[in-house]
């Protein structure tokens, strides 16, 4: 039977699939002018109290307004976030359901083998703010500045400790990176930021992989000295205490890799994740929330989808080198 559109020129038979196109993209943007007509669903993968619930919070209570609509939070804690992201991968892909995560521990999570695949194609749609994080030093060490503890290291390899959040978190992947670049300590892991710094305060342990807010405390107390700032750029509230890349000029980590970020469902439409990104990009330059995270210690975020999605391939694709490399089990 001959074929109909043998003698249809190639543009006219491509027609169909064109205005196809053309009506996904109107219809995502008609979509995106009517959002949003309800609640929105803020999930957070950790339980209430913490910095990443309180951030979340603070950020709804001001998004609420701008975008005339009630944000909900909801804490889904479990299974190293797992739990919170497994619930948002499965939701319908409107917008009314997001993911407020650490990049860093979604990226872990997204790397295991056993992840989904719903999971790791979760929708980025922008950070939002940046915890300062610091390598702090018991007091007595006797190391004043970064330069001192690397080349303390580099002479006495494994006699120092430091403590982190807990094995296979972003602070211990940071400590196995300076061990492959040959500054070797023994890591000591804990359940959560809290009871390492209690333990270096207490002189249990000698370093802590940590945030600069649970640091400055006791650093005014004389409790312990903080080293250096694991970023390439300095801190503007606290420029007396150094960048990393000070005394390690090719530090892996040069972005923030403890970025507090939002992700929707796969597939989420494009128009409705600019909307997203632009107005959380306005809340967290506004004066007052500026100011409230500038007291936590917190810098604000501000990038585009693409931009954001960039970071976050970035951030992944340095800790699975480490991982690799280390031949850390995360299962």
């Amino acid at each position: 039977m001959p074929d109909r559109l043998a003698n249809v020129p190639r543009g006219l038979r491509q027609l169909p699939r064109m205005l196809l196109s053309v009506l996904a993209v109107a219809s995502s943007a008609a979509t995106a002018q009517d959002y949003p007509s309800k609640p929105i669903h803020i999930i957070v993968p950790y339980a209430p109290g913490g910095v990443v619930d309180a951030t979340a919070r603070l950020l709804a209570e001001r998004l609420g307004p701008s975008l005339r609509q009630t944000f909900i939070i909801e804490n889904k804690a479990g299974a190293a976030g797992k739990i919170a992201a497994e619930f948002v991968s499965r939701a319908e892909p409107d917008g009314y359901t997001v993911l407020y995560t650490t990049t860093a521990d979604l990226s872990l999570l997204q790397g295991k083998p056993s992840t989904g695949e719903a999971i790791r194609k979760l929708t980025p749609i922008t950070a939002a703010i940046s915890p300062v994080g610091a390598i702090t030093a018991r007091s007595g060490l006797g190391l004043d500045s970064m330069e001192d503890l690397l080349a303390y290291v580099k002479s006495n390899p494994g006699k120092l400790t430091y403590g982190t959040a807990g094995y296979g978190s972003s602070q211990h992947l940071v400590g196995e990176y300076f061990k492959q670049q040959g500054y070797a300590m023994v890591h000591v892991p804990f359940n959560g930021i809290g009871p390492a710094m209690a333990a270096l305060a207490g002189g249990q342990i000698d370093l802590a992989i940590t945030n600069l807010a649970s640091s400055l405390p006791l650093a005014e107390d004389g409790r312990v000295k903080i080293l250096a700032l694991p970023q390439s750029e300095p801190f503007d509230d606290r420029p007396d205490i150094p960048p990393i890349t000070k005394a390690i000029p090719n530090f892996a980590f040069r972005r923030p890799f403890a970025l507090y970020a939002f992700y929707g469902p796969p597939s989420l439409p494009p128009a409705i994740v600019a909307k997203l990104a632009d107005e959380i990009g306005k809340t967290v330059v506004t004066p007052e929330i500026k100011a409230r995270l500038k007291a936590l210690s917190i810098v604000p975020i501000v990038t585009s989808p693409d931009e954001f999605a960039a970071m976050a391939q970035e951030i992944g694709a340095t800790f699975q080198t480490v991982i690799k490399s280390a031949d850390i089990k995360l299962e």
